[in-house]
């Protein structure tokens, strides 16, 4: 199984959150499946998976990390 964690920014309430995304190297069908902020249910994108994954809000340590580091405003 692998492992992704990637920061987002929410469309809708500008709020950052992480998706872990947990995937099976496998062929074969993928279901497609709503990504929702956690701070307000916006539909963020759709995404194909043979796996699963699940959304948190980041803690406000990482943001400060995050913008202390330049990647995010």
């Amino acid at each position: 199984m692998n492992t992704w964690i990637d920061i987002e920014v929410c469309d809708n309430c500008d709020e950052l959150f992480k998706v872990v995304r947990h995937e099976f190297p496998t062929s074969g069908t993928k279901e497609i499946e709503p990504v929702n902020c956690p701070h307000c249910g916006h539909r963020q994108y759709e995404l194909a998976t043979s796996g699963w994954w699940e959304t948190y809000p980041l803690t406000e340590d990482e943001v400060r990390n995050m913008r202390a580091n330049k990647k995010m405003k």
